[in-house]
């Protein structure tokens, strides 16, 4: 059986969250659509989102 790929976004902002579900791939928190958007228009960089969780 082939394991579903996960989003990049999902990957880099939800997975970290008490309330990710790796079945609820289709919703999305407030958090995670400014996130992805300040990512998408070049305001902030995936290693600053990564660097939070260390």
């Amino acid at each position: 059986m082939k394991q579903k790929e996960i989003d990049p976004y999902i990957s880099l902002i939800c997975t970290h969250c008490d309330f990710y579900k790796e079945d609820d791939l289709l919703l999305e928190c407030a958090a995670f659509k400014v996130l992805k958007n300040m990512l998408q228009d070049g305001r902030i960089k995936p290693e600053e989102i990564s660097d939070v969780f260390r």
